[in-house]
């Protein structure tokens, strides 16, 4: 990564760049320094923490709020695959205060970095530093790394090991970890972990905690070290395991941008998952926007199959999307990514502008990359709606999760956005206390047969309308129909 994509960050004299949190006090202070080694450009993970905590909204933002949020004074946080400590300083220096932290962390050298970071904030008497792996025994086992924030665990040697040996370190297992600190033992728990593919088993070594009802909330890491069958069988474990002990399994759709937190859906995806206690559940219900200012769009992580440079296919989509049903979730994934977002966004902007007034307010709900915006008149007062804040003027929200914001505006659109939605008629009847007018381009089926189906399922689609079925939907709803215009199996809709 060249210099030029780096912030330029002041140096200490003996050569450490200091990185502020992007993380703010009451006053506008950073919460905490984060010294970074000279030549850290060199090391992918950290050169990726500068630029989002500088460039970009912050690192892995919208998680460290959950915790800033949910987090309350005399709670433990466990911070297993530390690193160098930006999760445990977020949760050392939340709001609430009092928190208690539990740092682990099996690198000797992050361990170095690890305790320079908690002693030059002063959070040594909140912080425990616990040099060690996590798993699901106590014992030794074997580390082996790759970067500062990459390196597995366990006896045997993966193939791209950069020491023949690997490194001998402790094990240790979070419920013998709290059994034997008894000043915690009372105390709520929030968990992160971050272990490159060892999360199955720091989770079996949590089973006790998890039975007592402690844990509020585990934010735990699907990685593309879940990318074979036998990893991902362990992961899908795992997380049957939280669905049964009553968890709720959310996500943010982008790991690095101020969203929406949401039902997870496992696919092709990678990036942090949130089991949420039914304890926890109402206050995520209550506020589900974790908003912040708007910043320069974040690289997002790769997906499981472009990391491994495999093929996503046809029946993998399909039935990703079936999932989706089921769940009745917004594939996130797939809309906080711009190329998914461009597909189709001119052409669609371009069929319905003729069709819009030339003034007045208008929203445009699932925005994406905003072709709309670009080709309005500037008379027209325009709102974006998306998942992710995407503009200064994004509205977050949800539309399968039933979140509509309250406001009048004199026309909205739907550009190609019906198709994702489960409760197509629920999404109508909200929009007609909302909206003046309403335009939507929706992609309608041709014909009933099954082929027919299974290709709008590849795409993602969720629902079948005819235009027939669309008409009576908008009906029920209390829409008027002013126009209907087809092209190429694509329908616009002028409705009042």
């Amino acid at each position: 990564m060249g210099d030029r994509f780096l912030p330029n960050l002041p140096k200490t004299n003996d050569g450490f760049h200091l990185l502020a949190s992007n993380q703010k006090t009451h006053n506008g202070s950073a919460r905490f320094i984060m010294p970074l080694p000279q030549e850290y450009a060199k090391d992918p993970g950290l050169a990726l923490l500068a630029r989002c905590e500088t460039f970009y909204g912050g690192y892995e933002y919208p998680y460290r709020k959950f915790l800033n949020r949910h987090l309350e004074s005399g709670d433990l946080f466990v911070d297993v695959g530390a690193h160098f400590g930006i999760y445990s300083l977020t949760a050392a220096s939340a709001p609430c205060e009092n928190i208690n932290v539990l740092s682990i962390e099996p690198d000797p050298n992050n361990m170095r970095m690890l305790k320079f970071w908690v002693k030059i904030n002063n959070r040594d008497k909140q912080i425990e530093t616990i040099e060690a792996a996590c798993g699901a025994d106590v014992g030794q086992t074997k580390l082996w790394p790759f970067s500062t924030m990459g390196h597995q665990v366990g006896m045997l040697r993966p193939k791209e090991a950069l020491i023949p040996s690997g490194i001998s370190v402790k094990m240790v297992s979070i419920d013998k970890l709290l059994v034997d600190r008894k000043s915690l033992s009372e105390k709520r728990v929030f968990i992160k972990i971050d272990v490159e593919g060892g999360e199955p088993a720091v989770l079996d070594g949590a089973s006790d905690t998890l039975k007592a009802g402690r844990i509020a909330a585990i934010i735990f890491e699907k990685s593309e070290a879940y990318g074979n069958r036998d990893s991902r069988v362990e992961f899908d474990r795992v997380s049957e395991h939280l669905l049964k002990l009553g968890f709720h399994l959310y996500w943010f759709p982008h790991i690095h941008m101020a969203g929406v937190i949401m039902p997870w859906v496992s696919g092709d995806e990678t990036g942090n998952i949130i089991a949420v206690s039914r304890k926890l559940l109402p206050n995520i219900k209550a506020n589900p926007i974790y908003d912040g200012c708007f910043a320069s769009y974040p690289p997002p992580p790769p997906s499981i199959s472009e990391a491994r440079n495999t093929s996503y296919g046809y029946q993998a989509r399909v039935n990703f999307t079936k999932k989706i049903i089921r769940a009745r979730a917004t594939d996130g994934w797939r809309w906080c990514r711009p190329p998914n977002l461009k597909k189709g966004a001119e052409m669609r902007a371009l069929m319905v502008l003729p069709h819009l007034p030339r003034v007045g307010s208008l929203i445009d709900i699932g925005a994406g990359t905003m072709e709309l915006f670009r080709k309005l008149p500037i008379a027209v007062k325009y709102t974006p709606l998306d998942i992710v804040r995407f503009s200064n003027d994004t509205i977050i929200a949800d539309l399968n999760q039933n979140q509509f914001p309250a406001g009048y505006w004199d026309m909205g659109t739907l550009l190609g956005v019906l198709e994702y939605i489960h409760d197509g008629l629920g999404l109508l009847k909200n929009l007609r206390s909302a909206l003046g007018k309403l335009y939507i381009i929706y992609d309608i089926v041709s014909c009933d047969t099954v082929t027919n189906i299974e290709e709008r399922r590849s795409c993602g689609y969720v629902n079948d309308y005819s235009v027939t079925n669309l008409s009576a939907l908008l009906k029920e709803a209390n829409w008027d129909i002013t126009s209907i215009k087809n092209s190429n199996d694509q329908v616009l809709v002028s409705a009042q």
